[in-house]
Protein backbone atom coordinates (compact mmCIF):
# COMPACT_ATOMS: atom_id res chain seq x y z
CA UNK A 1 0.00 0.00 0.00
CA UNK A 2 1.68 3.01 -0.83
CA UNK A 3 -0.08 6.71 0.69
CA UNK A 4 0.50 10.21 0.71
CA UNK A 5 1.96 11.43 4.22
CA UNK A 6 1.83 15.54 4.77
CA UNK A 7 3.19 17.31 7.88
CA UNK A 8 2.85 20.92 7.57
CA UNK A 9 4.10 21.87 3.71
CA UNK A 10 5.86 18.76 3.57
CA UNK A 11 4.86 16.19 1.36
CA UNK A 12 6.06 12.77 0.66
CA UNK A 13 5.06 9.12 -0.35
CA UNK A 14 5.56 6.26 1.88
CA UNK A 15 5.08 2.41 1.09
CA UNK A 16 4.06 -0.46 3.41
CA UNK A 17 4.92 -3.68 2.23
CA UNK A 18 2.28 -5.78 4.22
CA UNK A 19 -0.37 -6.88 3.11
CA UNK A 20 -2.97 -5.57 5.74
CA UNK A 21 -1.21 -3.07 7.34
CA UNK A 22 -2.23 -1.80 11.03
CA UNK A 23 -2.23 1.90 12.30
CA UNK A 24 0.67 0.61 14.44
CA UNK A 25 2.61 0.12 10.84
CA UNK A 26 2.65 2.96 9.44
CA UNK A 27 3.17 4.80 12.98
CA UNK A 28 6.34 2.80 13.57
CA UNK A 29 7.48 2.86 9.35
CA UNK A 30 6.79 7.31 10.14
CA UNK A 31 9.24 7.05 13.10
CA UNK A 32 11.68 4.89 12.10
CA UNK A 33 11.96 6.30 8.08
CA UNK A 34 10.14 9.19 6.95
CA UNK A 35 10.56 11.79 10.20
CA UNK A 36 13.88 11.32 10.25
CA UNK A 37 14.87 11.61 7.04
CA UNK A 38 12.71 14.99 7.13
CA UNK A 39 15.24 16.35 10.36
CA UNK A 40 13.01 14.98 13.01
CA UNK A 41 13.65 12.95 15.96
CA UNK A 42 12.48 9.08 15.79
CA UNK A 43 11.08 9.62 19.00
CA UNK A 44 9.31 12.13 18.62
CA UNK A 45 5.49 11.84 19.20
CA UNK A 46 2.83 12.46 16.12
CA UNK A 47 -0.70 12.08 15.81
CA UNK A 48 -2.05 10.60 12.14
CA UNK A 49 -5.00 12.23 10.87
CA UNK A 50 -7.06 12.05 7.71
CA UNK A 51 -9.01 15.74 8.22
CA UNK A 52 -5.71 17.05 10.07
CA UNK A 53 -7.83 17.65 13.05
CA UNK A 54 -9.21 14.00 14.41
CA UNK A 55 -6.26 11.89 15.25
CA UNK A 56 -6.93 7.98 14.22
CA UNK A 57 -6.29 5.72 17.61
CA UNK A 58 -6.10 2.33 18.55
CA UNK A 59 -2.41 0.81 16.63
CA UNK A 60 -3.95 -2.65 16.36
CA UNK A 61 -6.87 -2.21 14.01
CA UNK A 62 -6.16 -2.05 10.34
CA UNK A 63 -6.09 0.79 8.01
CA UNK A 64 -8.78 -0.40 6.28
CA UNK A 65 -11.09 -0.42 8.67
CA UNK A 66 -10.19 3.34 8.98
CA UNK A 67 -11.39 3.69 5.00
CA UNK A 68 -7.88 4.24 3.96
CA UNK A 69 -6.71 2.70 0.47
CA UNK A 70 -3.51 3.10 -1.28
CA UNK A 71 -3.28 6.32 -2.71
CA UNK A 72 -5.11 8.33 0.13
CA UNK A 73 -3.77 11.68 2.30
CA UNK A 74 -2.57 11.16 5.67
CA UNK A 75 -1.58 14.21 7.93
CA UNK A 76 0.40 14.00 10.79
CA UNK A 77 0.37 16.96 13.40
CA UNK A 78 3.66 17.40 15.76
CA UNK A 79 2.36 17.08 19.64
CA UNK A 80 5.87 17.50 21.11
CA UNK A 81 7.31 21.03 20.44
CA UNK A 82 10.08 20.70 22.60
CA UNK A 83 11.78 17.91 20.58
CA UNK A 84 11.24 19.73 17.66
CA UNK A 85 13.32 22.78 18.93
CA UNK A 86 16.05 20.34 20.16
CA UNK A 87 16.80 18.71 16.80
CA UNK A 88 17.33 21.96 15.24
CA UNK A 89 19.58 23.66 18.27
CA UNK A 90 23.26 24.41 15.57
CA UNK A 91 20.95 26.29 12.96
CA UNK A 92 19.29 28.74 15.54
CA UNK A 93 22.42 29.63 17.49
CA UNK A 94 24.64 29.99 14.55
CA UNK A 95 21.87 32.46 13.11
CA UNK A 96 21.77 34.45 15.52
CA UNK A 97 24.61 34.20 18.52
CA UNK A 98 23.91 37.20 20.34
CA UNK A 99 20.58 37.71 19.40
CA UNK A 100 18.99 37.96 23.10
CA UNK A 101 21.86 39.35 25.72
CA UNK A 102 22.68 35.47 26.35
CA UNK A 103 25.88 33.74 25.71
CA UNK A 104 26.05 31.51 22.68
CA UNK A 105 25.27 28.07 22.44
CA UNK A 106 27.86 25.39 22.28
CA UNK A 107 27.66 24.38 18.34
CA UNK A 108 28.08 28.42 17.84
CA UNK A 109 31.35 28.57 20.03
CA UNK A 110 32.61 25.21 18.48
CA UNK A 111 32.03 26.43 14.73
CA UNK A 112 32.69 29.95 14.89
CA UNK A 113 34.92 31.29 17.58
CA UNK A 114 37.64 31.35 15.51
CA UNK A 115 35.67 33.73 13.07
CA UNK A 116 34.92 35.98 15.31
CA UNK A 117 37.83 36.35 16.67
CA UNK A 118 39.24 37.03 13.67
CA UNK A 119 37.00 39.76 12.44
CA UNK A 120 36.71 41.50 15.75
CA UNK A 121 41.15 42.08 15.56
CA UNK A 122 40.33 43.07 11.87
CA UNK A 123 37.36 45.58 12.83
CA UNK A 124 39.66 47.08 15.89
CA UNK A 125 36.71 45.71 18.23
CA UNK A 126 37.24 44.14 21.41
CA UNK A 127 35.10 41.49 22.07
CA UNK A 128 32.38 41.95 25.01
CA UNK A 129 32.20 38.85 26.31
CA UNK A 130 34.01 36.58 27.96
CA UNK A 131 33.68 32.81 26.47
CA UNK A 132 33.54 30.29 29.47
CA UNK A 133 35.00 27.39 28.25
CA UNK A 134 33.26 25.02 30.94
CA UNK A 135 30.99 21.93 29.90
CA UNK A 136 28.54 22.93 32.70
CA UNK A 137 28.62 26.51 31.68
CA UNK A 138 27.88 25.98 28.19
CA UNK A 139 25.29 23.45 28.85
CA UNK A 140 23.21 26.05 31.16
CA UNK A 141 23.88 28.69 28.32
CA UNK A 142 21.97 26.48 25.84
CA UNK A 143 19.23 25.87 27.68
CA UNK A 144 18.84 29.58 28.70
CA UNK A 145 19.14 30.68 24.95
CA UNK A 146 15.92 28.20 24.06
CA UNK A 147 14.13 29.07 26.83
CA UNK A 148 14.19 32.41 25.48
CA UNK A 149 13.77 31.82 22.28
CA UNK A 150 10.61 30.29 23.23
CA UNK A 151 9.20 32.95 25.54
CA UNK A 152 10.11 35.55 22.75
CA UNK A 153 7.96 33.56 20.67
CA UNK A 154 5.00 33.70 23.21
CA UNK A 155 5.28 37.34 23.36
CA UNK A 156 5.51 37.86 19.68
CA UNK A 157 2.42 36.17 19.00
CA UNK A 158 0.40 37.36 22.58
CA UNK A 159 1.25 40.88 20.82
CA UNK A 160 0.21 40.14 17.22
CA UNK A 161 -3.00 38.79 19.07
CA UNK A 162 -3.69 41.66 20.72
CA UNK A 163 -3.32 43.81 17.92
CA UNK A 164 -6.86 45.52 16.72
CA UNK A 165 -8.17 43.72 13.68
CA UNK A 166 -9.97 46.03 11.16
CA UNK A 167 -10.23 46.57 7.64
CA UNK A 168 -7.66 48.17 5.50
CA UNK A 169 -9.48 48.59 2.17
CA UNK A 170 -13.13 49.00 1.09
CA UNK A 171 -13.20 46.14 -0.57
CA UNK A 172 -11.99 44.05 3.10
CA UNK A 173 -14.98 46.16 5.37
CA UNK A 174 -17.72 44.73 7.23
CA UNK A 175 -21.09 45.54 8.50
CA UNK A 176 -20.29 47.56 11.56
CA UNK A 177 -15.94 47.38 10.84
CA UNK A 178 -14.90 50.64 7.83
CA UNK A 179 -11.15 51.28 7.38
CA UNK A 180 -9.29 54.33 9.00
CA UNK A 181 -9.09 56.06 5.93
CA UNK A 182 -12.77 56.35 5.34
CA UNK A 183 -13.35 57.56 8.89
CA UNK A 184 -11.16 60.52 8.39
CA UNK A 185 -12.07 61.09 5.32
CA UNK A 186 -16.24 60.98 6.96
CA UNK A 187 -15.28 63.30 9.67
CA UNK A 188 -12.95 65.85 7.47
CA UNK A 189 -15.83 66.21 4.89
CA UNK A 190 -18.26 67.19 7.34
CA UNK A 191 -21.47 65.12 5.83
CA UNK A 192 -24.53 66.74 6.01
CA UNK A 193 -26.59 64.04 3.82
CA UNK A 194 -26.64 60.73 2.63
CA UNK A 195 -25.45 61.99 -0.58
CA UNK A 196 -22.40 63.35 0.90
CA UNK A 197 -20.73 60.56 2.45
CA UNK A 198 -21.41 58.15 -0.54
CA UNK A 199 -19.34 60.70 -2.84
CA UNK A 200 -16.93 60.61 0.28
CA UNK A 201 -16.77 56.46 -0.32
CA UNK A 202 -16.72 56.70 -3.98
CA UNK A 203 -13.31 59.58 -3.79
CA UNK A 204 -11.75 57.01 -1.50
CA UNK A 205 -12.18 54.30 -3.76
CA UNK A 206 -11.29 55.90 -6.73
CA UNK A 207 -7.93 56.75 -4.43
CA UNK A 208 -8.20 52.96 -3.53
CA UNK A 209 -7.47 52.16 -7.15
CA UNK A 210 -4.67 54.59 -7.82
CA UNK A 211 -6.06 57.58 -9.18
CA UNK A 212 -4.65 61.06 -7.59
CA UNK A 213 -6.99 63.76 -6.82
CA UNK A 214 -6.39 67.13 -8.88
CA UNK A 215 -6.95 70.79 -8.15
CA UNK A 216 -6.03 70.60 -4.29
CA UNK A 217 -3.11 70.55 -2.31
CA UNK A 218 -4.53 68.67 0.47
CA UNK A 219 -3.66 65.48 1.54
CA UNK A 220 -5.42 62.25 1.06
CA UNK A 221 -6.80 62.58 4.29
CA UNK A 222 -9.51 65.67 2.99
CA UNK A 223 -12.14 65.48 0.27
CA UNK A 224 -10.44 67.88 -2.59
CA UNK A 225 -11.63 71.72 -2.80
CA UNK A 226 -14.95 72.93 -3.98
CA UNK A 227 -16.00 69.05 -4.54
CA UNK A 228 -20.04 69.65 -3.92
CA UNK A 229 -21.65 72.71 -5.61
CA UNK A 230 -25.08 73.63 -5.18
CA UNK A 231 -26.27 69.57 -5.25
CA UNK A 232 -23.70 68.89 -8.05
CA UNK A 233 -20.21 66.78 -7.21
CA UNK A 234 -17.62 67.41 -9.06
CA UNK A 235 -14.07 65.12 -8.66
CA UNK A 236 -10.77 64.63 -11.13
CA UNK A 237 -8.54 63.09 -11.08
CA UNK A 238 -4.83 61.67 -12.55
CA UNK A 239 -3.35 58.51 -13.00
CA UNK A 240 0.14 57.72 -13.09
CA UNK A 241 -0.64 54.65 -15.72
CA UNK A 242 -2.33 57.55 -17.94
CA UNK A 243 0.35 60.69 -18.23
CA UNK A 244 -1.52 63.27 -20.26
CA UNK A 245 -5.25 61.86 -19.34
CA UNK A 246 -7.39 63.24 -16.90
CA UNK A 247 -10.43 61.80 -15.49
CA UNK A 248 -13.35 63.71 -14.63
CA UNK A 249 -16.80 62.41 -12.15
CA UNK A 250 -19.47 64.80 -12.28
CA UNK A 251 -22.40 63.10 -9.89
CA UNK A 252 -25.77 64.65 -10.33
CA UNK A 253 -28.35 63.69 -8.05
CA UNK A 254 -31.57 62.83 -9.43
CA UNK A 255 -34.54 61.45 -7.08
CA UNK A 256 -33.53 58.62 -5.11
CA UNK A 257 -30.53 57.80 -7.30
CA UNK A 258 -26.81 59.61 -7.96
CA UNK A 259 -25.85 59.62 -11.13
CA UNK A 260 -22.68 59.14 -12.18
CA UNK A 261 -20.95 60.46 -15.62
CA UNK A 262 -17.13 59.62 -15.85
CA UNK A 263 -15.46 61.57 -18.82
CA UNK A 264 -11.98 61.55 -20.04
CA UNK A 265 -10.23 64.51 -20.80
CA UNK A 266 -7.38 64.83 -23.24
CA UNK A 267 -5.48 68.47 -24.09
CA UNK A 268 -8.97 69.58 -24.90
CA UNK A 269 -11.03 66.87 -26.01
CA UNK A 270 -13.50 65.45 -24.20
CA UNK A 271 -15.22 62.36 -24.03
CA UNK A 272 -17.66 60.64 -21.81
CA UNK A 273 -16.62 57.04 -20.82
CA UNK A 274 -19.06 55.23 -18.75
CA UNK A 275 -22.24 56.20 -16.67
CA UNK A 276 -23.44 54.63 -13.28
CA UNK A 277 -26.16 54.88 -11.29
CA UNK A 278 -26.31 54.27 -7.61
CA UNK A 279 -29.37 54.15 -4.86
CA UNK A 280 -27.93 56.04 -1.94
CA UNK A 281 -29.86 54.04 0.69
CA UNK A 282 -28.43 50.59 -0.44
CA UNK A 283 -24.63 51.68 1.07
CA UNK A 284 -25.76 54.58 3.56
CA UNK A 285 -28.18 54.59 6.36
CA UNK A 286 -27.49 58.26 7.47
CA UNK A 287 -30.14 57.78 10.96
CA UNK A 288 -26.96 58.00 12.72
CA UNK A 289 -24.63 60.21 11.09
CA UNK A 290 -22.43 60.09 14.29
CA UNK A 291 -20.96 56.88 14.25
CA UNK A 292 -19.31 56.18 10.54
CA UNK A 293 -19.48 52.58 11.26
CA UNK A 294 -23.20 52.60 11.05
CA UNK A 295 -23.37 55.00 8.16
CA UNK A 296 -22.09 52.56 5.31
CA UNK A 297 -23.15 49.40 4.99
CA UNK A 298 -22.46 46.78 1.92
CA UNK A 299 -18.57 48.49 1.27
CA UNK A 300 -17.63 45.08 -0.52
CA UNK A 301 -20.50 45.17 -2.52
CA UNK A 302 -20.34 48.73 -3.45
CA UNK A 303 -16.38 48.13 -4.23
CA UNK A 304 -16.73 45.50 -6.56
CA UNK A 305 -19.76 46.86 -8.58
CA UNK A 306 -17.76 50.92 -8.55
CA UNK A 307 -14.75 49.27 -9.97
CA UNK A 308 -15.77 47.11 -12.36
CA UNK A 309 -18.06 49.24 -14.14
CA UNK A 310 -16.52 52.20 -14.07
CA UNK A 311 -12.80 52.78 -12.49
CA UNK A 312 -11.46 49.80 -14.79
CA UNK A 313 -13.17 50.59 -17.74
CA UNK A 314 -12.46 54.46 -17.30
CA UNK A 315 -8.16 53.30 -16.88
CA UNK A 316 -8.45 51.37 -20.00
CA UNK A 317 -10.79 53.60 -21.90
CA UNK A 318 -8.00 56.64 -21.30
CA UNK A 319 -5.06 54.27 -22.03
CA UNK A 320 -6.53 53.10 -25.47
CA UNK A 321 -7.47 56.66 -26.24
CA UNK A 322 -3.65 57.27 -25.66
CA UNK A 323 -2.53 54.45 -27.89
CA UNK A 324 -1.05 53.24 -24.99
CA UNK A 325 -0.81 48.79 -24.01
CA UNK A 326 -2.85 47.50 -21.38
CA UNK A 327 -1.60 47.13 -18.20
CA UNK A 328 -4.01 44.56 -16.78
CA UNK A 329 -6.08 41.88 -17.58
CA UNK A 330 -5.80 38.79 -19.01
CA UNK A 331 -4.28 40.50 -22.35
CA UNK A 332 -1.21 41.12 -20.64
CA UNK A 333 -0.33 38.48 -18.55
CA UNK A 334 2.61 36.09 -19.48
CA UNK A 335 2.07 33.02 -22.47
CA UNK A 336 2.77 30.56 -19.30
CA UNK A 337 0.18 32.10 -17.02
CA UNK A 338 -2.20 32.18 -19.58
CA UNK A 339 -1.30 29.09 -21.40
CA UNK A 340 -1.82 27.37 -17.23
CA UNK A 341 -5.52 29.61 -17.35
CA UNK A 342 -6.72 27.86 -21.05
CA UNK A 343 -5.94 24.61 -19.81
CA UNK A 344 -8.57 24.70 -17.45
CA UNK A 345 -11.68 25.72 -19.85
CA UNK A 346 -13.53 23.41 -21.93
CA UNK A 347 -13.27 23.76 -25.62
CA UNK A 348 -16.52 25.73 -25.90
CA UNK A 349 -15.27 28.28 -23.59
CA UNK A 350 -11.75 28.09 -25.28
CA UNK A 351 -13.30 29.00 -28.53
CA UNK A 352 -15.42 31.53 -27.68
CA UNK A 353 -12.34 33.28 -25.90
CA UNK A 354 -10.00 33.01 -29.16
CA UNK A 355 -12.56 35.35 -30.42
CA UNK A 356 -11.92 38.37 -28.58
CA UNK A 357 -9.06 39.68 -29.48
CA UNK A 358 -5.51 38.53 -31.71
CA UNK A 359 -3.37 38.54 -28.92
CA UNK A 360 -6.04 35.70 -26.91
CA UNK A 361 -6.43 33.75 -30.75
CA UNK A 362 -2.66 33.49 -31.27
CA UNK A 363 -2.43 32.57 -27.40
CA UNK A 364 -5.40 29.72 -27.84
CA UNK A 365 -3.93 28.18 -30.71
CA UNK A 366 -0.81 26.64 -29.17
CA UNK A 367 -0.56 23.03 -30.35
CA UNK A 368 1.04 22.39 -26.51
CA UNK A 369 -2.52 23.43 -25.22
CA UNK A 370 -4.02 21.20 -27.60
CA UNK A 371 -2.43 18.60 -27.08
CA UNK A 372 -3.01 18.75 -22.84
CA UNK A 373 -6.90 19.10 -23.99
CA UNK A 374 -6.79 16.66 -26.56
CA UNK A 375 -5.24 14.08 -23.71
CA UNK A 376 -7.53 15.03 -21.33
CA UNK A 377 -10.34 14.52 -23.33
CA UNK A 378 -10.41 11.73 -25.14
CA UNK A 379 -7.31 9.59 -23.61
CA UNK A 380 -5.85 8.38 -26.62
CA UNK A 381 -3.07 5.99 -26.28
CA UNK A 382 -1.86 6.07 -29.94
CA UNK A 383 1.39 8.11 -30.25
CA UNK A 384 1.60 10.30 -32.47
CA UNK A 385 4.09 12.38 -34.46
CA UNK A 386 5.50 15.39 -33.12
CA UNK A 387 4.11 17.46 -36.34
CA UNK A 388 0.31 16.38 -35.48
CA UNK A 389 -2.05 19.33 -35.53
CA UNK A 390 -3.49 18.81 -32.39
CA UNK A 391 -6.17 21.67 -32.74
CA UNK A 392 -7.64 19.39 -35.98
CA UNK A 393 -7.16 16.10 -34.73
CA UNK A 394 -9.59 17.16 -31.33
CA UNK A 395 -12.13 18.41 -34.01
CA UNK A 396 -12.10 15.26 -35.75
CA UNK A 397 -12.05 13.30 -32.59
CA UNK A 398 -15.15 15.40 -31.37
CA UNK A 399 -17.19 14.58 -34.74
CA UNK A 400 -16.62 10.74 -34.57
CA UNK A 401 -18.04 11.49 -31.14
CA UNK A 402 -21.04 13.13 -31.58
CA UNK A 403 -21.54 10.92 -34.54
CA UNK A 404 -21.44 7.78 -32.38
CA UNK A 405 -23.54 9.50 -29.59
CA UNK A 406 -26.34 10.43 -31.96
CA UNK A 407 -26.13 6.23 -34.24
CA UNK A 408 -26.53 5.11 -30.10
CA UNK A 409 -29.33 7.29 -29.27
CA UNK A 410 -31.22 6.50 -32.32
CA UNK A 411 -34.87 4.79 -32.17
CA UNK A 412 -35.24 2.24 -34.57
CA UNK A 413 -39.31 1.63 -34.98
CA UNK A 414 -40.60 -2.37 -35.46
CA UNK A 415 -40.87 -2.96 -39.45
CA UNK A 416 -44.75 -3.80 -39.77
CA UNK A 417 -46.03 -7.33 -39.66
CA UNK A 418 -45.76 -9.45 -42.76
CA UNK A 419 -49.12 -10.91 -44.02
CA UNK A 420 -50.75 -14.44 -43.27
CA UNK A 421 -50.19 -16.49 -46.56
CA UNK A 422 -53.20 -18.72 -47.63
CA UNK A 423 -55.98 -16.58 -45.76
CA UNK A 424 -58.64 -14.12 -47.29
CA UNK A 425 -58.03 -10.51 -47.15
CA UNK A 426 -60.55 -8.99 -44.78
CA UNK A 427 -61.57 -6.60 -47.97
CA UNK A 428 -62.54 -10.31 -49.51
CA UNK A 429 -64.09 -11.30 -46.64
CA UNK A 430 -66.32 -7.82 -45.27
CA UNK A 431 -67.79 -7.94 -48.93
CA UNK A 432 -68.73 -11.44 -49.42
CA UNK A 433 -72.03 -10.82 -47.37
CA UNK A 434 -72.71 -7.61 -49.47
CA UNK A 435 -72.52 -9.73 -52.28
CA UNK A 436 -74.80 -12.10 -50.89
CA UNK A 437 -77.14 -9.83 -50.11
CA UNK A 438 -77.37 -8.11 -53.73
CA UNK A 439 -77.78 -11.42 -55.47
CA UNK A 440 -82.36 -11.57 -56.59
CA UNK A 441 -83.43 -14.55 -54.34
CA UNK A 442 -83.99 -17.98 -57.09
Amino acid sequence: MKLRVRLQRRTALLELPEAEPQLGDLRARLGQTLLPAWGYSSDIKFAITLNNKDSLTGDEETLASFGIVSGDLICLILEDTETELRVFPTHTSSLHPQQNNHEPSTSAICHNQSKILDSERHNGHLLERTVQMNTDDMAESSQAFASEAVSDDFDFQEAAGSYPSEPMLCSEATDGQVPHSLQTLYHSAECTSANDALIVLIHLIMMETGYIPQGTESKATRMPDKWRNRGVYKLQYAHPLCENGIAALTCVPLGDLIVINAMLKIDIDIKSVKRLQLLPATFICFENSGNVAGVYKDLQKLSCLFKDRLVYPLLAAARQALNLPDVFGLVVLPLELKLRIFRLLDFRSLISLSAVCHDLYAASNDQLLWRFIYLRDFRDPVARSRDTDWKELYKKKLKQKKDALKWRHMMFLPPPPLPVPFHPSPLTQSNSPRKSQSEPPN
